[in-house]
């Protein structure tokens, strides 16, 4: 409601002023009004669609003919012939009551079976017209091993020589690092790791930390300076449990964990544990779950050590006995389409031991047998190092 202006009241009730004023308030709704229809209908007519003609799908009548292909295919076969989705196909079938279609069980008589072992897979498949999967798990529930023809090289090398004995085990130079090719590097369905430690090694790290931990009085030298002119500066206490000591030389203080790698190191209490698992083919996160900690805390920890083992021994003969977070790629010669190269692992067999499979033929055999027809080992090459490349980086620095 306006209010009006103040005024002499008249006969009508309204003044001259008010009946000048709602007159011209009246005029500009009806204006505004105008202007807002259109300026509604230019906006009505320039905004777009809120579904394009391509998005919308149109409406499928299912006819008697249409009902007739539900359950004689999959839903998605039939949804592509029809030019439907595969739920509305699916929905249509469950209202009608068809079930799914679903292909019979391929029932092995004798004359199949007695296929099995005699090629490889895929080729029976292709003889027997089924798929190389159905072969494969019939072949395990007879228990029938599985026959896979050796290149035409490898032929020859059996018939002249006949069946090839068993390499010696090569014996590795003190510095270079060796691996097991038996040991799994994925824990798989809740399996575990077998151990694999170089009792050696944890023994010397279990000797020198507890010499760099020990509560002897006797001063070492000077870590700063090489100072032999040191003395005792302050004796075990119930804050700090370590003796240390004061260098006349360069007037620095120090203990015996001063310039190793394993000063203000966390959880030091772990480490007898940690050590048992430095020497073991197993990756970062098998060990934190051992331990019960963090991935990034075992990596830490594992650089640390290497680094302490290069100070205890410049050679590296100790520190190259470190396993620990180390991924592995075997490289030889396929013993079936005779190729070199890399190779990966697939997984492990009862019988036979360690498997790997070629890239190039898609075929898996076994370590054994491919050792003994080509008379050479599985060279295994470091695909990944974490901690040399910390280490090395951290050399860099200093």
């Amino acid at each position: 409601m306006l209010r009006g202006v103040r005024g002499k009241i008249g006969c009508n009730g309204l003044t001259q002023n008010n009946a000048f004023c709602i007159a011209i308030a009246s005029d500009f709704v009806q204006s505004s009004l105008l202007i807002g229809k259109q300026t509604m209908i230019a906006m009505i007519s320039s905004k777009r669609p809120l579904l394009t003609s391509s998005a919308i799908r149109r409406q499928f009548v299912w006819t008697g003919e249409a009902d007739t292909l539900l359950g004689a295919a999959s839903d998605q076969t039939i949804a592509t012939q029809l030019g439907v989705s595969k739920a509305s196909v699916g929905g249509r079938r469950r209202q009608l009551g068809i079930a799914s279609f679903c292909t019979s069980p391929l029932v092995w008589t004798a004359e199949m079976e007695a296929h099995l072992g005699t090629d490889l897979d895929t080729v029976i498949a292709k003889k027997l017209g089924v798929n190389r999967q159905q072969v494969f798990r019939r072949r395990h529930q007879l228990g029938i091993a599985a026959n896979r023809p050796y290149s035409e090289q490898l032929t020859n090398i059996v018939a002249k020589v006949g069946f090839p004995s068993v390499l010696s085990e090569l014996s590795a130079a003190p510095t270079e690092r060796h691996f097991l090719i038996d040991q799994l590097q994925f824990r798989r369905f809740g399996g575990g790791f077998p151990d694999s430690e170089d009792k050696t090694l944890t023994v010397y790290l279990e000797q020198a930390l507890a010499e760099v931990y020990s509560k002897n009085l006797h001063p070492p030298a000077c870590p700063h300076c090489f100072s032999r002119r040191t003395i005792l500066a302050a004796r075990p206490r119930a804050n700090e449990p370590k003796p240390s000591f004061f260098c006349k030389t360069c007037d620095r203080r120090f203990n015996r964990l001063t310039g190793t790698p394993l000063a203000r190191l966390r959880y030091a209490e772990l480490m007898p544990a940690f050590f048992r698992l430095l020497s073991q083919q197993l990756p970062y996160e098998d060990a934190a779950r051992r331990l019960n900690v963090y991935v990034p805390l075992i990596r830490n920890w594992a650089k640390k050590i290497r680094q302490w083992l290069l100070q205890l021994d410049p050679s590296g003969e100790w520190e190259a006995k470190v396993r620990l977070g180390i991924k592995l790629r075997p490289h030889l010669r396929c013993p079936r389409c005779d190729v070199p190269g890399e190779k990966r692992f697939f997984g492990r067999d009862a019988v036979h031991g360690r498997k790997l499979l070629c890239p190039a033929c898609n075929t898996s055999f076994s370590v054994k047998d491919a050792e003994r027809l080509l008379q050479q080992k599985v060279r295994l090459e470091v695909l990944y190092d974490p901690g040399k490349a910390e280490v090395d980086s951290e050399a860099k620095n200093s």
